[in-house]
């Protein structure tokens, strides 16, 4: 069995900003708070214990720069890993929420049930499933090992349809053939709070 941590990379906007949708067409860096959640990200698996294997992250600025601190601080290097690059949202890249489910009520409201909406994002579903696969049967030889990535929240959307806000993270355990969601959207310093407390 194969433990894996996946991580949604920390914020984009600033203080004050309306965030809209952004997928693999727009490559926003981490803010100072992005930053620090990463930090706090890092920090909160030392403190638990967990020291990984190896550390992904899709190709986007903010997936990269969050791995990149956490890869400091385990002094390891970070594989850049395409199949954990965001979605391409297409026709709503850059709109806000209520932009998207006022002109696309229909197409919204079954995207927040989870399906997937081929006339208006930019690639597919398959080719997204199949380079998910075929990523995670090259995680699972990684056997009795932790493994971290850094993703974004429309495709963590694939392994459960329920939102990973950012800075946050889920631990999965990888079996030959299948996987088993043990946490999802945890705040590690919710978690780095509980062991002030306690010690």
């Amino acid at each position: 069995m194969t433990k894996l941590i996946l991580m949604r990379h920390g914020n984009t906007f600033e203080p004050g900003q309306i965030p809209v949708q952004v997928g693999a067409r727009t490559d926003l860096p981490l803010t100072d708070h992005g930053r620090g959640q990463a930090e706090a990200m890092a920090k909160y698996f030392h403190l638990e214990g967990k020291s990984p294997a190896a550390i992904y992250a899709g190709n986007l600025k903010r997936q990269i720069e969050s791995a990149q601190i956490l890869a400091k601080s385990f002094d390891l290097d970070v594989m850049h890993e395409p199949a954990l690059t965001e979605i391409d949202y297409g026709l709503w890249e850059g709109l806000r929420a209520d932009e998207i489910a006022n002109r696309w009520p229909k197409e919204f409201s079954e995207w927040m049930a989870g399906k997937w909406q081929p006339h208006i994002f930019g690639g597919t579903l398959e080719s997204h499933l199949s380079a998910i696969e075929n990523w995670l049967n090259r995680v699972r030889k990684l056997r009795d090992k932790t493994v971290f990535a850094v993703s974004s929240n429309g495709l963590l959307r694939f392994f459960k349809n329920e939102k990973v806000k950012t800075g946050h993270f889920c631990e999965i355990e990888l079996f030959e053939g299948g996987l088993k969601i043990q946490k999802w959207n945890i705040d590690p310093l919710y978690g780095q709070a509980l062991k002030s407390q306690m010690a």
